[in-house]
C-alpha cells in the first residue's frame, strides 16, 4: 500500500491536474512549513508543496548565480520549465533570503495568476504572534477576493480538523518506526510525510489510517540497521535515506522539514482560529530561520528520546546560511552527549549520493565497532 503513495509523489502534477478538473478548484503551491495550510484548504483549494528535481537546472541558472541554494534553483528551475504551470497560485513566506527572492522571481518571470508574499516574523515573540495573526487575516482576505468566497470560522476550525488529524496519524506512525524492531523504514516514513504535503488531506487521512493498521500488525517488520537520527536542511525526496538504510543503517527519528517539523504539534482548536495558527506555525515549527541553537537543540534532543539513537548525520544544503551556522554548536553538544555525528554539506544529485555512500558505510562500520 506504500506504493501507492509512493506513485502519488512521482505523478504529483497529473494528480493536481487530476483534483482540478474532478472539484473545479483551484490549486495554490506553497514553499515552506511556514504556510498554514489550513486557510488555503478552508477557501476549498488544494495546497501542494512545491519541490525539487534530480536535474540540471537549466533555465534557473539564467537567473540565478551558481552557488546559492540548490533547493530554490530547482523548484524554480521546474517552474521555469512549466512543470508547475497548473498552479493557479503561489504562497512564498518571509524565511530565508532565497526563498524571499523567489518572490521577485516569481512576480517578474512567471505568469501565476495568484503570487502572495507571507510576512512571517523574524523572532519568536508574544508581539511576533499578534502580528502574524493580522497578516493572517489580511492573507485569507487575499485568497477571498481570488477565489470569490469568503472563509468562515466554521471553515476554518473544520480545516484545523482534518490538520490536526493527519498531524496525528504522521505521530503514530513516526512512534511505530521509533519501536523496537522498528515498524517502517525511515524512507518509507519520509514518503508518507512528503506525501502529505501533496495530497488532499482528507484522502491522506483515509488512505494513512488504513495503512497504519496493516503496519501494526506487521509480523516482517524492514531490516533492522543501527539505529540513527538525520538533521537535515531540505531533503525534498526519499534518495538520502534510502542510501543510509542501504548502508546498514535505520532511520528511527528525524529533525527535517520534509519530516517531523512539518507535522509536530498541533493547531489548539479552542482557541481563535486565525491567532491559533499564528501561535503554532511561528512557536511549534523548530526551524534556525527564527529560533536560537539552545532551543533548536532542545527540539532535537526531544525528537530523539526514547528512540536508542546510536549516531547522528546532519545534511545541511550548500548555501542554507542559518542550518550551516548552527552546525559546529549542534555537533559539539551532540558529541559530547556521547553520539557520534556525520556531516554532509551538498546538493543531493544522483552523483553525489553515490560519493556520500562510502562515507555512510565506514560511519556505522564504526558504531558498530
Amino acid at each position: 500500500m506504500i506504493e501507492e503513495f509512493r506513485r502519488y509523489r512521482l505523478d504529483r502534477h497529473q494528480a493536481a491536474t487530476a483534483w482540478k478538473e474532478q472539484n473545479g478548484g483551484k490549486v495554490v503551491g506553497v514553499f515552506c512549513c511556514y504556510v498554514p495550510e489550513e486557510i488555503i484548504h478552508a477557501a476549498g483549494m488544494l495546497p501542494v508543496r512545491v519541490l525539487g528535481e534530480h536535474e540540471e537546472t537549466t533555465e534557473a541558472d539564467l537567473h540565478f548565480p551558481i552557488n546559492l541554494c540548490p533547493y530554490c534553483k530547482s523548484c524554480f528551475d521546474q517552474a521555469l520549465k512549466g512543470r508547475y504551470d497548473y498552479l493557479d497560485g503561489v504562497v512564498i513566506p518571509n524565511t530565508c533570503n532565497m526563498i524571499k527572492t523567489m518572490y521577485g522571481f516569481y512576480k517578474l518571470l512567471l505568469n501565476t495568476p495568484y503570487t502572495r508574499f507571507l510576512d512571517v516574523p523574524q523572532r519568536i515573540s508574544r508581539e511576533g504572534v499578534e502580528f502574524f495573526t493580522q497578516e493572517l487575516g489580511r492573507f485569507k482576505k487575499s485568497l477571498e477576493d481570488f477565489s470569490g468566497k469568503s472563509i468562515s470560522n466554521e471553515a476554518l476550525y473544520h480545516s484545523i480538523e482534518v490538520y490536526n488529524e493527519n498531524r496525528t496519524l504522521l505521530s503514530r506512525l513516526y512512534e511505530l518506526r521509533r519501536s523496537s524492531p522498528s515498524l517502517i523504514s525511515g524512507f518509507e516514513a519520509q514518503e508518507l510525510v512528503i506525501t502529505s504535503m501533496l495530497m488532499p488531506k482528507e484522502q491522506h487521512n483515509r488512505l494513512l489510517s488504513q495503512l497504519l493498521e496493516k503496519i501494526e500488525d506487521r509480523s516482517d517488520p524492514p531490516r533492522q540497521g543501527v539505529r540513527l537520527f538525520i538533521s537535515a536542511s531540505m531533503l525534498d525526496d526519499t534518495d538520502f535515506l534510502q542510501l543510509v538504510e542501504e548502508c546498514g543503517g535505520n532511520v528511527v527519528a528525524d529533525d527535517m522539514p520534509m519530516g517531523s517539523r512539518y507535522f509536530v504539534d498541533s493547531v489548539d482548536p479552542s482557541d481563535n482560529p486565525l491567532h491559533a495558527l499564528a501561535d503554532r506555525y511561528l512557536n511549534k515549527i523548530a526551524c534556525p530561520r527564527k529560533m536560537l541553537p539552545d532551543d533548536r537543540i532542545a527540539f532535537t534532543t526531544r525528537m530523539m528520546n526514547g528512540a536508542n539513537i546510536k549516531g547522528m548525520i546532519i545534511h545541511n544544503m550548500r548555501a542554507c546560511d542559518p542550518h550551516l551556522y548552527e552546525y559546529p554548536l549542534m555537533k559539539e553538544k551532540i558529541e559530547s552527549g556521547g553520539l557520534p555525528v556525520l556531516f554532509f554539506r551538498g546538493e543531493e544529485t544522483e552523483t553525489e549520493l553515490e560519493q556520500q555512500r562510502t562515507d555512510i558505510e565506514a560511519f556505522i562500520e564504526m558504531i558498530k565497532d
